[in-house]
């Protein structure tokens, strides 16, 4: 990765001819051809340049969220950090996206913006048609002594008989064989049907890592009771603060009555 500066903004790039890019968005004359994806979290665009596709990516929650805005002071940009993860993966002999540009604007220290400009796979997601090569390309990031961070079935893309990871965190794998063992069962929880057959079983792992797993759902659950009666107290808030207006409205109406009728009688 190769860092420079432009217009007082960070830039990262693979290569030279690749901070054409900064051109293109800064007169904002990228050629849009569809919107993949565009959430509070993030907005996703197909872009198209010179007759190829690329992914033009920009990080919305973590460049307008306080917290990550003060984090970034240390950190840098979710744009930039993604082009170093994706580096990483591809130097490990994992096939992913390869990126090409990223750029950041910082305020005060601060990052307020970022983007990231990467390769656009031309594939589709993984499905239960492609489970064995997508179990074997997991049990390769574990060989490295690392973890996918995020190992669900979408995130894996077939092209040519070669499986992508995309959305990979790819950090190291702290606890061992036990969080080996939970990406099998993660995996194992998005294609909704067992997938036992197809991956190395690591005995006590395994039941250790699906205890876990039971722990994770039994406390999710147990937040989003939690939710829904905190959910319920506001809105019987608002019916209680609605009732009380609706009385003062009903004491008013009946009090301009009144006076009407007593208008009425003095006639």
């Amino acid at each position: 990765m190769y860092r420079g500066k432009m217009k007082k903004k960070n830039i990262y790039f693979d290569e030279l001819s690749s901070t054409k890019f900064f051109n293109l968005i800064e007169e904002n004359s990228v050629k849009v051809l569809k919107t993949l994806k565009s959430d509070h979290r993030s907005s996703v665009k197909l872009i198209e340049s010179d007759g190829k596709k690329y992914i033009y990516k920009i990080p919305m929650e973590k460049n307008t969220r306080k917290w990550q805005r003060f984090l970034s002071i240390f950190r840098g940009s979710e744009a930039k950090r993604e082009f170093e993860n994706l580096e990483k993966i591809l130097r490990n002999g994992i096939d992913t996206a390869k990126p090409y540009f990223a750029s950041e604007t910082k305020k005060f220290g601060m990052v307020i913006d970022s983007y990231i400009i990467m390769e656009y796979i031309d594939g589709r997601e993984g499905s239960m048609d492609d489970i064995e090569i997508i179990c074997d390309t997991l049990e390769k990031i574990h060989s490295k002594g690392y973890l996918h961070g995020d190992s669900q079935l979408s995130n894996f893309i077939l092209s040519n008989g070669i499986c992508y990871v995309i959305d990979a965190k790819f950090n190291k794998s702290i606890f061992g064989k036990i969080a080996q063992a939970y990406e099998y069962i993660y995996l194992e929880t998005s294609c909704g049907q067992s997938i036992k057959r197809y991956y190395k079983k690591h005995g006590i792992y395994s039941m250790i890592a699906r205890l876990v797993d039971y722990y994770l759902i039994f406390w999710g659950k147990v937040r989003a009771f939690i939710k829904s009666l905190i959910k319920k107290d506001r809105y019987k808030k608002v019916e209680d603060i609605e009732s009380k207006g609706s009385i003062f409205e009903n004491l008013k109406e009946k009090a301009k009555n009144l006076k009407i009728k007593k208008q009425e009688e003095n006639r």
